[in-house]
């Protein structure tokens, strides 16, 4: 699919009850829409590449609350659910009420959900890198960055004295990344754990029978590995590509990411068990279908 850089990129801000949403626009506003939801660490501009080799599409990307530029209202907890709801008051503001959603990271739990919660609207999903499910060997892995940002940890103190060495250089590169996006830092692991666990996908995703589709770099990491793996087992019929690895905030080239969205196809009908009952004769010539 050819780059155009004649695909005019537009920007909107929208006053909503729990905030304030700022957001990236492309396309023809006709044409089949597509909402990209960005991840943890980045914001809206993470899809711009991808969003102009879509020409045919009308694309979407709201920075998250709390990300970019984009702003809570008072002091609502940051969570999945605040997520959904400012998504779907800017969606119903815009009238759009159909439309494909994407989504990295953070943003694909935040897809996931609102699949779940508004399924008349979602007519396919895309995920990459995707949060939003548990498994035995993730319980842990938040583990030191919690230590990095919490108000309680000595870490961060003692981090000045580790000297040089990589691994060092590597916790304070961590620790600058993380205090960057403080409503990534409480969503996904500065909470109750209970208030986590309840919005994890576990059950919903085997309810989600629309076209989906899990994208993976080829250089993923096992942790990401382990996500994307965990996705493909609970969802009920996924679609499964693999990437070339890019240095890009996505970990993958942008032409192949937008090719693989132009070619998810949407069933005619959803996949269900078949009822068996006694065929009806039909002439010899006939052919069953």
């Amino acid at each position: 699919m050819p780059f155009s850089a004649e695909i005019p990129l537009r920007t909107g801000r929208r006053a909503l009850p729990s905030g304030n949403l700022f957001w990236h626009e492309g396309g023809r506003p006709q044409a089949e829409t597509v909402i990209f939801l960005h991840g943890a660490w980045q914001d809206s501009t993470e899809w711009l590449p991808v969003m102009q080799r879509l020409p045919g599409y009308h694309c979407l990307a709201p920075d998250l609350l709390g990300f970019g530029e984009s702003w809570r209202q008072g002091k609502t907890p940051y969570s999945v659910a605040l997520q959904v709801e400012a998504l779907h008051s800017l969606l119903s503001a815009l009238r759009l009420h159909r439309f494909r959603l994407v989504g990295h990271s953070l943003g694909a739990w935040v897809a996931g959900q609102y699949a779940l919660t508004y399924p008349e609207q979602v007519e396919s999903l895309a995920v990459l890198a995707p949060e939003g499910v548990s498994d035995r060997g993730l319980r842990s892995r938040w583990r030191r960055d919690r230590w990095l940002v919490a108000p309680w940890s000595p870490l961060p103190l003692v981090l000045p004295w580790l000297g040089k060495a990589p691994w060092a250089r590597a916790l304070r590169d961590r620790r600058r990344c993380l205090r960057q996006s403080p409503a990534a830092c409480t969503m996904l692991f500065q909470r109750r754990t209970a208030a986590i666990h309840g919005e994890l996908l576990q059950q919903g995703l085997s309810q989600l029978w629309l076209p989906t589709l899990v994208v993976e770099s080829a250089a993923a990491d096992s942790i990401t590995h382990q996500l994307t793996r965990t996705w493909l087992r609970l969802l009920p019929n996924p679609q499964h590509r693999e990437l070339a690895a890019a240095a890009t905030p996505l970990g993958v080239d942008a032409i192949e990411f937008a090719a693989a969205l132009d070619q998810l196809q949407r069933p005619s009908l959803p996949l269900q068990t078949p009822v068996e009952t006694a065929p009806a004769a039909a002439p010899p010539s006939s052919r069953m279908l």
